[in-house]
């Protein structure tokens, strides 16, 4: 019970530092805010990106289109030579017929596109492997041997390029992301840390004689610690709640248009409320860990107990 009384006491106290320091408090408050911010901001983009990636490595295949005098049986013959190579993990065959099936389903609702091709004599789309790897490196490989393969003089079209364009690029924006993240997120944290520092240090010299008082008579050093620790942690915790309402509609209403416009018509992200609050465990966490930091240097320079 005389724990808890001290521990009520403790934070009382703290509050009320708070409130003597408000402008001070203020200004520590909005640095760590938007240190919050920016590392939430960069963890929910590391996310999207992330999740667009592995929507297109999905979906990524080579299609090998052949010429259209090559007959079924020479097709299938290519495409079981090529599911045992190792670095394979399925072969697709589509013949020409269930191209021509499969555009039209596809563009049912256009009718000028279904007459134009209803008047051609012949099939305009190739027989086609989809070709899916093991793994995503594998990709140019399996190109680079399509290529030099001694049927490459039967192929029409080998489409690749296109999807690694694409892969490349996303890789390259999510290594930026990540470092330019990064340098933000260090060069906010030392800044939080040296405002909470400044803050607790000067609220240690305005309460200077009650310390010494408090010391006198025999209080425990962290009851006369644990005031200003509480002061810098109720900064992390103010910091947090206004950075969740901030980043709460980007969460809820930007990333999913985000997500449509970098993997359109994947309809990866629709805004998980577990990974919204995953994220707010983790900037509270961070946010705590650098008012402690602040608030126990601060201590152990001017706090002499």
């Amino acid at each position: 019970m005389k724990f808890f009384i001290s521990l009520l006491r403790i934070i009382k106290s703290g509050v009320m530092n708070l409130r003597r320091n408000i402008w001070l408090a203020a200004a520590s408050t909005l640095i760590m805010t938007i240190t919050l911010i920016i590392l939430s901001v960069m963890t929910l983009l590391f996310i999207i990106t992330s999740y667009s990636v592995q929507s297109i490595q999905e979906r990524v295949d080579i299609s090998t289109y052949f010429k259209s005098d090559v007959s079924e049986a020479r097709i299938l013959v290519i495409r079981d030579e090529l599911q045992g190579d190792s670095r394979i993990a399925s072969v697709n065959y589509v013949s020409s017929a269930e191209a021509r099936q499969n555009f039209e389903e596809n563009n049912r609702d256009d009718q000028l596109i279904i007459d134009s091709l209803n008047e051609l004599t012949d099939n305009p789309f190739p027989s086609t492997l989809q070709i899916k790897a093991n793994n995503l490196e594998d990709y140019p490989a399996i190109a680079n041997m399509l290529e030099e393969s001694s049927y490459r003089d039967l192929i029409q079209e080998i489409n690749f390029e296109d999807n690694r364009i694409i892969i490349e690029r996303l890789n390259s924006l999510l290594t930026f992301i990540i470092t330019f993240g990064l340098i933000l997120m260090v060069v906010f944290c030392l800044i939080a840390i040296l405002v909470i520092f400044n803050t607790i240090a000067l609220t240690i010299y305005n309460r200077r004689e009650e310390v010494e008082i408090m010391r006198l008579v025999g209080a425990t050093n962290w009851y006369i610690r644990g005031p200003f620790l509480v002061e810098a942690l109720t900064y992390s915790v103010i910091a947090a709640i206004i950075t969740s309402a901030l980043i709460l509609p980007i969460y809820f209403q930007m990333l999913p248009k985000i997500s449509n416009y970098l993997t359109p018509g994947a309809n990866i992200f629709s805004g998980d409320i577990k990974i919204f609050l995953g994220v707010i465990v983790v900037q509270l966490i961070i946010a705590f860990i650098l008012s402690a930091i602040s608030s126990l240097l601060a201590m152990r320079k001017y706090l002499r107990i």
